[in-house]
């Protein structure tokens, strides 16, 4: 990926983590696992009690470069960060959602971990970038794929499939019983570094 395309990996999460925060009125909680050859915890869905430290630490946190193993990623998701102990909520019926974005091809097997997460009645989002293939996103996704599936040729694009991101998530939260969520188009959100930028990794 490079240090270059990691800022714009560092600049779409900040802004799906603020429009869903904004959109869903507080009610997210948000993890992120930073994955290459080896999964690493960002912060677990218990860590900040506010989106602003999630924020705060999207702004702050190393590039990991590395491998490719979208399934351990998956695997470790499912066994370090679904859980009550990192502060799922799933037990008490909150609607789960996952957004996994890579930018090429799986070095290992991510179809049994992802079928895991959706039979657990997790709603599985993928977003390609670059050299993602399709058959491995679609191995990922929730049904319908339409709406769960993005695929981007470069990491600069990422900043022009926030929105229907956002909208989809929030979708996918309301269909599972959770009270309805109005997304708007806002103003341009400013950058991490306090820049202007176009019109616009995540448990609920």
């Amino acid at each position: 990926m490079g240090q270059e395309n990691f800022e714009h990996v560092r600049q779409f999460l900040y802004s799906v983590v603020k429009a869903l925060h904004e959109g869903g009125g507080g009610r997210f909680q948000f993890a992120l696992v930073q994955y290459s050859g080896s999964p690493k915890t960002e912060f677990q869905l218990n860590t900040y009690p506010s989106p602003l430290g999630a924020l705060a630490h999207i702004r702050a946190m190393a590039y990991r470069g590395g491998g490719t193993r979208t399934g351990l990623g998956l695997d470790f998701l499912i066994r370090a960060h679904l859980n009550a102990a990192a502060g799922s909520r799933a037990g008490v019926g909150v609607a789960q959602a996952v957004v996994i974005l890579t930018d090429g091809r799986s070095q290992d097997d991510v179809a049994e971990p992802a079928q895991v997460l959706r039979l657990a009645g997790v709603s599985m989002f993928a977003v390609g970038v670059q050299d993602a293939v399709d058959w491995e996103l679609r191995e990922m996704a929730s049904v319908p794929q339409d709406i769960h599936i993005f695929s981007v040729d470069s990491f600069q694009a990422l900043k022009g499939i926030i929105q229907d991101l956002v909208v989809g998530l929030c979708g996918a939260v309301t269909q599972a019983g959770g009270a309805p969520m109005a997304v708007e188009a806002k103003e341009v959100p400013r950058d991490v570094t306090g820049n202007n930028r176009g019109p616009v990794s995540l448990p609920y």
